[in-house]
């Protein structure tokens, strides 16, 4: 039985994972390749229901043999059961040969930070004569301070920033709860220095950074600065706006911060979001550790 004859159940699981599901053409298409390529490795059963456990985990071995990733065989995987699942849900079979196959598991990419050597390096960049330049200063620091997420960051409003006693309440972030996050006296003497060149801007908005033409700062906006003083600073690695909220995570981490009060200043709703930045200093402890030693390098 050739790939041919099961297009109708390819058919069907396409129209699920659109109109159902919800998921974007691109999710699609490559749910619905991960599935054709099983079904024509199944070349040989008469029938989708000779489908069996044995079937699907000789599949996966043989992708493992081919040297295929493990990132895009536990994407197989998670597409096999999704559609085993979805059959299963419509009475196409019987039982489910994927329930107990296990994807890959593979190293998490570790978060990259910023020095504070070259976090210095782009705030000394920027051209403080100006209100504009005051401004993206004053971003930049509480970027760095408060670790917020660059839509936390432009979607601040007047009311949720308290300089008197320096903290900001962010607004149903990620997850939806509000919290709590805290200013730095580094960037709240640029904040207070923002305030006073730009009142008149401030006065006619209800959001805390706008632009020249008093309109909210965007996150593409709010991108191209951080660009282009990454490019004027020299910093060789790449420099993304969320490049200062793992920067802000990884010195709190190596300063010697509780992972607990760090995940509540982030807002992660679990803390193994948040433990992936131990893996980021243990590799600067051991740093430190082969550098000051008097054995650690012997």
């Amino acid at each position: 039985m050739d790939v041919n004859s099961y297009q109708k159940y390819l058919d069907l699981f396409s129209t699920h994972l659109k109109a159902e599901r919800g998921l974007s053409s691109n999710t699609v298409e490559s749910y619905k390749r991960d599935v054709r390529n099983f079904l024509v490795y199944l070349e040989g059963l008469n029938t989708i229901t000779g489908v069996e456990r044995k079937t699907i985990h000789d599949y996966v071995v043989k992708l493992y043999d081919v040297g295929l990733d493990p990132r895009s065989i536990a994407r197989s995987v998670s597409a096999l059961k999704t559609f085993f699942a979805f059959l299963l849900r419509e009475g196409l079979i019987n039982d489910d040969p994927s329930v107990n196959i296990k994807a890959p598991r593979f190293a998490k990419e570790l978060p990259n930070a910023l020095t504070v050597d070259e976090i210095d390096r782009i705030f000394g960049v920027v051209n403080i004569e100006t209100w504009e330049g005051v401004r993206d200063r004053a971003m930049l620091e509480l970027l760095y301070a408060s670790g917020l997420r660059v839509s936390e960051l432009v979607g601040l409003k007047k009311e949720d920033v308290n300089l008197e006693q320096n903290f900001i309440v962010v607004r149903a972030g990620k997850g939806g709860k509000d919290r709590m996050t805290l200013i730095g006296e580094s960037a709240k003497k640029w904040i207070l220095l923002y305030l006073e060149k730009g009142l008149d801007r401030l006065q006619v908005n209800e959001y805390f950074f706008v632009t020249r033409r008093n309109k909210p700062m965007t996150r593409q906006g709010l991108w191209l600065k951080i660009k282009e003083y990454a490019l004027k600073a020299e910093i060789t690695k790449q420099v993304y706006p969320h490049i200062f909220r793992h920067s802000f995570a990884t010195h709190m981490l190596e300063g010697g911060a509780d992972l607990r009060a760090i995940q509540t200043l982030l807002g992660h709703s679990s803390i193994t979001t948040t433990e992936i930045y131990t893996h980021v200093c243990t590799d600067f402890l051991k740093e430190e550790y082969e550098r000051f030693h008097p054995k650690g390098n012997a």
